[in-house]
């Protein structure tokens, strides 16, 4: 709660109490409240779904339809539970601790109505603290998902490497026995065209093995590595993908400089985008890479290279554009983590880089373009290994999106990206 806040008091018919009195009270408090009235069991449980009440003021008598017994519990089972103020009537001691037992907050009989503002004043605090551990138990297990999470993805990629090394020997033995093969003579030409198709087929298998190793692999300090270059091992990785849904890749790189990166980590990113643009793209569609010199659309004086990686798919709503960047949100069912942009902003953010989306789902010119900025005057920051770790209201069909950074308290803090200064297009079209 902010210094902002206004708590919201719902007050039932009390006949020893009038709201004139509470506002007073409140006053006398140092506290500014807005009233809510419930006059039968309907209106009362009408005002706890809407889910504002702060705190709950009511007389001993309960309302028709409702015993006061049942208006605590309801209050206290309430997420957050809410503070209950009863006042009026006379009641023994010992009726008194019952009813505190229960989980009213205080009881304020008749002649003890001077203790209301300082009742007012500890029910406020009770309340603040109520939900300030609630959203802190929240935190906790959202952490707490996001790390068995982390933790699949960190067995699962062990896993894929360990493969991957594995293979490795036998591969090097069919190559081996292959290149035996090939030097019989005397062989039919089918012979030698089928061993020359599965040598060729068998080095593939062997540069996937490769580049696998090489995602699960990571340098101690960045290197210097040519962005194209690193994108074209993971089109070469997703090949097979490409070609199921026979899209048209275009590449226009006009940018041969070099970044200083984390090549695993630059890997991981590029293979985010590349993978996203390929599933949401059509068969036959068209897939545009493009590499090209820029300077950051929050800080000009930022120089680096911009990547652009477009398709011409259905585009992305609005509404799903609104989460994206939610960790955990995706519109893959069981197929998707939801974490993939949540952690390619994560890798950007410690090289000082950006991400932009723009989108359109007009029938007549759809498709997606994300665009990341990457600094290439600056030092990517080194974090510990391994890193597990993404926009705005857009109503417009092929709006432009910056991605702002999350709300606090949702784990690492991810990338600060600026307003965006550049509105060209990456065309977007239909094969």
């Amino acid at each position: 709660m902010g210094g902002q806040f206004i708590p919201s008091v719902l007050m039932l018919r009390c006949a020893a109490l009038s709201h004139h009195a509470v506002r007073a009270a409140a006053r006398h408090a140092g506290l500014a409240l807005t009233i809510e009235f419930a006059e039968n069991r309907r209106e009362f449980l009408d005002e706890l779904r809407r889910g504002t009440t702060d705190i709950l003021i009511a007389g001993l008598e309960g309302l028709p339809g409702i015993e006061i017994r049942e208006v605590i519990e309801r209050a206290c089972s309430a997420e957050p539970p809410i503070p209950v103020l009863l006042a009026g009537g006379r009641v023994a001691e010992s009726e008194s601790v019952r009813i505190l037992g229960k989980g009213a907050t205080e009881v304020l009989q008749s002649g003890e109505m001077e203790r209301l503002p300082s009742a007012i004043a500890r029910a406020f605090k009770l309340r603040q603290s109520a939900v300030l551990h609630a959203q802190a138990q929240r935190e906790l297990d959202r952490t707490a998902v996001m790390l068995r999470e982390n933790q699949k993805l960190i067995t699962i990629g062990r896993l894929a490497a360990s493969i991957a090394h594995e293979i490795n020997n036998p591969l090097e033995s069919i190559a081996n026995l292959l290149f035996l093969l090939g030097q019989e003579k005397n062989q039919p030409p089918a012979v030698a065209g089928y061993l020359s198709l599965a040598q060729h087929e068998l080095d593939r298998v062997a540069q996937i093995s490769r580049q696998t190793l090489s995602f699960s692999r990571e340098t101690t300090s960045p290197v210097r590595a040519r962005v194209d270059e690193l994108l074209e091992e993971v089109l070469t990785l997703y090949r097979r993908h490409i070609l199921e849904k026979d899209l048209r890749v275009e590449r226009r790189y006009d940018c041969p400089e070099e970044a200083l990166v984390y090549p695993g980590e630059l890997r991981q990113v590029l293979s985010n985008l590349v993978t996203n643009a390929i599933e949401a793209s059509l068969p036959h569609g068209h897939l545009q890479l493009r590499l090209r010199p820029a300077r950051s659309w929050s800080d000009p004086g930022v120089r680096g290279l911009r990547l652009s990686v477009g398709d011409n798919g259905s585009g992305i709503p609005p509404d799903v554009q609104r989460r994206l960047g939610e960790p955990f949100f995706t519109t893959k069912g069981q197929r998707g983590t939801g974490l993939g942009l949540w952690v390619t902003r994560s890798i950007l953010q410690r090289y000082g880089g950006e991400m932009q989306l723009r989108s359109s789902v007009h029938p007549a010119r759809h498709g997606t373009v994300f665009s990341i900025f990457l600094p290439t005057n600056l030092r990517p920051q080194k974090v510990d290994r391994p890193a597990r770790e993404p926009g705005g209201d857009n109503s417009a069909p092929g709006s432009v999106t910056t991605f702002p950074p999350p709300a606090s308290g949702s784990g690492r803090a991810l990338a600060t990206c600026g307003q965006a200064t550049s509105r060209r297009r990456m065309a977007l079209t239909e094969r």
